[in-house]
């Protein structure tokens, strides 16, 4: 892997962040690596501002938290407003919800847009599925872990009423975040 990487997941309550930020985790520590994760709900559990932070390294984890991520991945608005400082190097990365965001005019970082809900929409009936469509789409195009590695997370840790569902979700977010360079 080479360096730790600092991945900050934002959003609403309600919108699967934290489970989100979870599989990655999950999908990381199968792969031997060293993982931290915490979360954060606003006041109310459900469409509140919420995050998931995951620091990912190859050598233990020094400080379980995120203090400048490396990749940013938002699913709201106000979620990428508050936490797009949170991405203050320039070499940042943005992958953001085109639906739901409008990125920063003159923002430093490179910022990539995934139609996550539009595809959730469109090809599985429901936005349910758009934080593991940009699961997907993060990992396909950062290879902070490996596409295997989170399908068989996805597939092992999905309720079996919705198994089907994501691992179809995941699998549009693969083929999402192939298509774009870094």
């Amino acid at each position: 892997m080479g360096k730790d990487r600092q991945i900050l997941l934002c959003g609403l309550g309600g919108q699967g962040v934290v489970l989100a930020g979870a599989l990655l985790g999950q999908a990381c520590f199968a792969e031997g690596l060293h993982v931290s994760g915490t979360s954060s709900y606003g006041s109310e559990a459900r469409g509140g501002e919420c995050r998931a932070e995951v620091v990912v390294s190859d050598r233990p984890v020094a400080f379980p938290y995120v203090t400048a991520a490396d990749i940013l991945v938002a699913l709201s608005q106000s979620a990428y407003v508050r936490y797009l400082p949170w991405t203050v190097s320039p070499a940042g990365i943005v992958f953001y919800d085109a639906q739901s965001v409008t990125p920063a005019e003159g923002a430093a970082q490179r910022h990539f847009a995934i139609p996550a809900t539009e595809r959730a929409e469109a090809l599985l009936g429901s936005k349910l599925g758009a934080n593991i469509v940009m699961l997907g789409a993060v990992v396909a195009a950062t290879s902070v872990a490996s596409c295997d590695s989170v399908r068989a997370v996805v597939a092992e840790k999905s309720p079996a009423r919705f198994r089907d569902i994501n691992l179809r979700a995941v699998d549009i977010g693969f083929d999402l975040g192939r298509s774009i360079s870094l």
